[in-house]
């Protein structure tokens, strides 16, 4: 399976810009997954909620849906990124994962962050879908500090996690190693570059994007330049990392020993 992330400075405020600059960068790709970063259509920083709201979309009726729509007609695979998303009256954090045939699923952000809480509401599922033979799990960000979440996941079957994320912090590119290793999954992580300006300070993303093995051993890791990778993995790796047989031969059971629940 080919999976991947694209690593760049997503453009503040201009949304056309942004999905045209992820054209030029993959159109001529072929791909089974690839993940993006967070508000890949209008950055991260914000002053107000209202500032939010002309770029924040329905999924029912979605441009940004329906543009990706169309891109991998060309690419063949599944995109996953996050947009505003506005439902009856409320602002989300929504990872949107994409395919030839439109919208397969949505994610909403349950761990905001303080600075996020001024306009999001917090989602409260833990949600997965079917992506070219995998099971694809979503995250986004800080989701990553909460262990079981991936762990909800990992009760689904997941076979990949995927993490789109805004952070400038040394401490997330640490966890997601310990993710992938403590849910025997392959792991996606794609953080942003650039900076942006928080309440009129300016704040730098430290990229450091990464794919993770079963083994928790980074495949491939960004620094903090632009960087768009893709590589094969092998599935048959799930539940069955090369460590195991010196433990376990069944992590699944062990797994299934605890019963998560978000409220």
């Amino acid at each position: 399976m080919k999976i991947g992330f694209f690593q760049y400075n997503v453009i503040w405020r201009d949304r056309d810009a942004n999905l045209a600059y992820i054209r030029e960068k993959i159109k001529d790709l072929t791909f089974d997954l690839l993940v993006l970063p967070e508000f890949i259509t209008s950055g991260y920083a914000f002053d107000s909620k209202e500032e939010l709201i002309p770029f924040a979309e329905s999924l029912n009726d979605s441009y940004t849906v329906n543009y990706l729509t169309g891109l991998m007609k060309g690419c063949r695979g599944y995109i996953t990124g996050t947009i505003p998303e506005l439902s009856e009256n409320k602002l989300y954090n929504t990872s949107i994962v994409v395919g030839s045939e439109g919208l397969v699923t949505s994610f909403r952000k349950i761990h905001l962050p303080e600075y996020e809480k001024r306009a999001f509401s917090a989602g409260n599922k833990a949600v997965s879908c079917q992506c070219k033979g995998a099971k694809v799990g979503l995250t986004i960000c800080f989701d990553a500090w909460f262990a079981p979440l991936s762990s909800k996941l990992k009760e689904q079957g997941v076979d990949i996690i995927c993490h789109s994320a805004c952070f400038g912090g040394a401490i997330t590119p640490t966890i997601i190693p310990i993710r992938a290793l403590e849910n025997q999954c392959f792991y996606i992580s794609c953080n942003r570059i650039g900076t942006e300006l928080f309440d009129g300070e300016p704040d730098t993303y430290r990229g450091e994007s990464q794919i993770v093995s079963p083994d928790g051993k980074v495949l491939v890791k960004a620094e903090k330049e632009e960087q768009l990778s893709i590589i094969d993995i092998d599935l048959s790796e799930v539940n069955h990392p090369a460590f195991g047989s010196l433990i376990m031969k069944d992590f699944v059971s062990e797994h299934s020993k605890y019963n998560i629940e978000i409220k």
